[in-house]
């Protein structure tokens, strides 16, 4: 019978294989479940993933593509506005051409009409009422489709804090 070398010096010594079916020690036993103690109220939900225990399935708007909706169409918008309100308070001929542009949406393109615009101001015109249409899509898409995301369901009373660590900022919410 081969003789068994002695472990290196500081190497762990070996621990006895568990049983089937046996949680490590500081673990509960296996199939046993306590609702998680730390954890996020939410987690991102995809088709068919599975769900945690403690947690359940809801749906809310797309807020991140609504913002970027907002994002898109409201400088657009802004610039727009600006440049029709330097036009609008002058005298002459010109302060007539550029007035549509206060209408959302819709005002670059009329403009391109009434401004007699050439080329590269036809090209700028549109760009700016197709940046402001897409701004607008993007926004009533957000608001309107759903997604779907796992959250923490609220027990009948739960003693336990509700602890939330982010990179800039950490909260503790306590429900009674």
């Amino acid at each position: 019978m081969p003789q068994q070398q002695p472990p290196p010096p500081g190497a762990l010594p070996q621990q006895p294989p568990l049983p089937m079916g046996a949680a490590p020690p500081g673990y509960p036993p296996r199939g046993s479940y306590a609702p998680p103690i730390f954890g996020p109220s939410r987690l991102p939900y995809k088709e068919g993933d599975p769900i945690p225990p403690g947690y359940g399935i809801e749906t809310r708007p797309r807020y991140k593509m609504a913002t970027a909706g907002l994002a898109t169409f409201a400088p657009l918008y802004g610039m727009s506005v600006l440049f029709a309100g330097s036009f609008a308070g002058s005298e002459g001929v010109v302060s007539g051409y550029y007035t549509p542009l206060f209408i959302p949406v819709i005002g670059p393109f009329v403009a391109i009409s009434t401004s007699d615009a050439e080329s590269f101001g036809v090209f700028m015109l549109m760009l700016d009422g197709l940046g402001q249409a897409t701004g607008v899509a993007l926004f009533v898409a957000g608001l309107l489709s759903d997604e779907k995301f796992v959250s923490r369901t609220p027990t009948a009373f739960d003693p336990r804090p509700e602890v939330v660590v982010g990179p800039r900022a950490a909260a503790l919410r306590w429900q009674f």
